[in-house]
């Protein structure tokens, strides 16, 4: 579509040439080389989408069967299944899926025998969470794959997220014996100390925790091909008020949407555009340029911000600070109002709101 496109605008020719444009980069792209190819052709290969792929080397390969050792190991290790005689008159099928691999101090585990089943992330979640509760850990109410352990004065916090594992505390002996244990009863790799993880960079330095994310931010400047616009000092106009109907023509609803998705996911980490993204969500079904032309101006807010995050500092008074407050019928279309908090507990905001 990216080379439709450039054909199209190139060219000025209007939208309804896009078959012509589509075919006509079909055509090029089979008849140039590709890396996969290694300087072959697609053409040259003469292979459709329905053509076998699958290479029948596998029970030669030592790598494969390496694998496969490994993974029929950790099914016997983990209780997986029970090995049972075929039904007659019945066939068998298998589904594998393969595992992510985030990159971010962080423990990895690898439950292989899991991999292939529909109900393999609720075996898993299961099974993990019936082994931490049996270390003493308890299990949070409002977030369920946060796990707390408290020895007198010391605390270990455990969070899940499926085969990724974060841990911290503030006794290193009790982190160092918690890992010993894990990797007792399930195979896992110590990924060391947590950098980045969902899309969050994480630095952390002597008494200190920040995070933000500037690689995101990037991918949305990019995504939306606002890498060369202006920067702004503030995400939103103080005195425009938006509403479902203005006098502006209404716009692509799929287009706004993926932008104002993109924004919500960076509010993790930057409480400065909540207020603003809020307000624009509400348009989601009656865009207008007028919306747009908001959305646009967070994201060139966002592009001079990009290194703003949230900093946790280590404090010795931990005083619990809370602030509210609201528009009082700000919202033109039905006179609601939006509100808004934010908590501290010594130096750092932990938990943020804006909503209608």
């Amino acid at each position: 579509m990216e080379m439709s496109r450039c054909m199209l605008h190139e060219k000025n020719l209007p939208k309804k040439f896009w078959v012509e444009a589509a075919n006509t980069v079909v055509f090029l792209q089979n008849r140039l080389p590709t890396k996969t190819m290694k300087e072959h052709t697609p053409f040259e290969t003469k292979r459709d989408k329905l053509d076998r792929r699958a290479s029948p080397e596998a029970k030669k390969d030592q790598r494969w069967i390496a694998t496969m050792e490994e993974e029929l190991s950790m099914i016997e290790k983990n209780n997986t299944w029970i090995l049972m005689d075929r039904p007659q008159y019945r066939k068998i099928g298998h589904n594998q899926v393969t595992a992510c691999n985030n990159c971010t101090k962080r423990l990895k585990s690898v439950p292989n025998a899991l991999y292939g089943l529909k109900q393999a992330p609720r075996a898993w979640y299961s099974k993990i969470d019936e082994h931490l509760l049996n270390l003493g850990f308890v299990k949070s109410l409002l977030e369920t794959t946060l796990y707390v352990k408290h020895n007198d004065t010391d605390i270990l916090i455990v969070s899940l997220y499926v085969d990724d594992l974060l841990v911290t505390g503030n006794n290193t002996y009790h982190i160092q014996n918690f890992k010993q244990k894990m990797m007792k009863v399930f195979k896992m790799t110590d990924l060391g100390f947590m950098s980045y993880f969902l899309s969050m960079t994480i630095k952390q330095a002597q008494g200190e925790v920040f995070i933000y994310q500037k690689k995101y931010a990037k991918k949305i400047l990019k995504k939306f091909q606002m890498e060369e616009c202006k920067a702004t000092s503030t995400p939103m106009n103080q005195k425009e008020k938006l509403c479902k109907e203005d006098d502006t023509n209404k716009i692509d609803e799929e287009y706004f949407r993926s932008l104002i998705g993109c924004l919500m996911y960076l509010t993790a980490t930057r409480p400065d555009i909540l207020n603003v993204v809020s307000i624009l969500s509400r348009f989601m079904h009656c865009v207008s340029e007028l919306h747009l032309k908001a959305a646009k101006r967070v994201i060139r807010y966002v592009k001079g911000t990009s290194d703003f995050g949230v900093k946790f500092i280590r404090s010795k008074k931990f005083k619990l600070v809370g602030f509210s407050d609201s528009d009082w019928g700000g919202s033109i279309d039905d006179m609601k109002s939006t509100s808004g908090y934010c908590f501290t507990l010594g130096f750092g905001v932990f938990s943020w709101s804006s909503k209608k």
